[in-house]
């Protein structure tokens, strides 16, 4: 009798779970169909000349026939923007893809993302939130001309760059501001300390904004190294006389995560696109650029040119939206 009560107790419970998951299925049918009715998804993305975002993009449109009109900006700007959007209701992103999310979600200018499938297939490293989902990580570490700088004389961690040999010599992201070089400045202050700052500080490092030419400038040699060095260009900048640095200490690491902005005039269209970042088609788009993909499973999947990229020794990221804004102010005074 009592195993009978079982077998009835567990088919109950099959057909329970079966029922969620078609309502769940039937759910996210209407929000594919109400999607193509909206008929676009405006992208503000702080991914700035990438060409796997282009890839995804027209890979998305080709799928469901939905446009994605994107605009690139520079991380801080990217903020400005959205705040004032929102302030004077005239919202025009539909989703915000940027490593600085954390920042969006605390001023509050995403709204909740609601149910998106392939969330579930997140690694439990890149978990996000209920208004963030990250869609693939990418490390930082340090590019040196070949040429100018040869094997023996290469700094072989983060700390080497205090070495005074450095003064005058170093292009660098600008750490004061979102983005690589925020970042980097957060989390090698953890690891190294204050002490270390000042130090680098006094070998007055050049800040530059425009991501996509730094290196370029380290190619034809006007500086002989730049940092923080985003891995991904690497597969970029092949032919040119540089060779990528792996700090000893490990690659501090940020995620891009993307969100649904608050009042975004296509919702639908919005959650459908973010779905798509985390396909296996776009996410190994990423991982063929050099990007280490979010989601389970697809490390078989790795091109061998972008496998060094993607497995590199970990250092840290900074995701505390508090904690972020205290390291640029701090940034700001060490840096002036």
């Amino acid at each position: 009798m009592v195993a009978k009560t079982n077998l009835l107790a567990l088919a109950g419970a099959l057909l329970w779970f079966g029922a969620q998951t078609v309502q769940a299925a039937d759910d996210w049918n209407a929000v594919i169909v109400a999607a193509k009715k909206e008929g676009v998804v405006n992208l503000y993305s702080a991914q700035i000349g990438v060409p796997e975002l282009k890839k995804i993009t027209q890979a998305f449109q080709a799928k469901y026939n939905i446009p994605v009109q994107t605009l690139e900006l520079r991380a801080s700007e990217l903020v400005e923007r959205l705040r004032l959007e929102q302030a004077t209701n005239r919202t025009q992103a539909d989703v915000a893809f940027t490593g600085g999310a954390v920042t969006l979600e605390k001023i509050g200018v995403l709204q909740p993302r609601g149910a998106i499938p392939n969330v579930a297939r997140l690694d439990e490293k890149f978990q996000g939130s209920d208004f963030r989902v990250p869609v693939f990580s990418q490390s930082f570490a340090i590019v040196v001309n070949q040429k100018l700088v040869p094997e023996a004389e290469r700094p072989k961690s983060w700390a080497d760059l205090a070495d005074p040999k450095w003064k005058g010599k170093i292009l660098s992201d600008d750490f004061r501001a979102l983005g690589g070089g925020g970042l980097f400045f957060a989390v090698t202050y953890e690891h190294l300390g204050q002490a270390f700052h000042e130090k680098l500080a006094q070998n007055s490092p050049v800040f530059s904004r425009d991501i996509r030419e730094s290196s370029r400038r380290i190619a034809r040699g006007e500086y002989p190294l730049y940092l923080p060095y985003v891995l991904p260009d690497a597969l970029l900048t092949k032919g040119l006389p540089l060779a990528v640095v792996f700090p000893q200490e490990g690659t501090p690491y940020g995620n891009f995560d993307a969100g649904v902005v608050k009042g975004a005039a296509h919702p639908n269209a919005a959650r459908l696109f973010i779905d798509f970042f985390l396909s296996d088609e776009a996410q190994l788009i990423y991982a063929a650029g050099g990007r280490r993909p979010t989601v389970k499973g697809l490390e078989a999947s790795y091109p061998a040119e972008a496998r060094p990229y993607l497995e590199t020794k970990l250092l840290g990221t900074q995701e505390d939206p508090e904690q972020r804004d205290r390291m640029l102010k701090l940034a700001t005074e060490i840096y002036h």
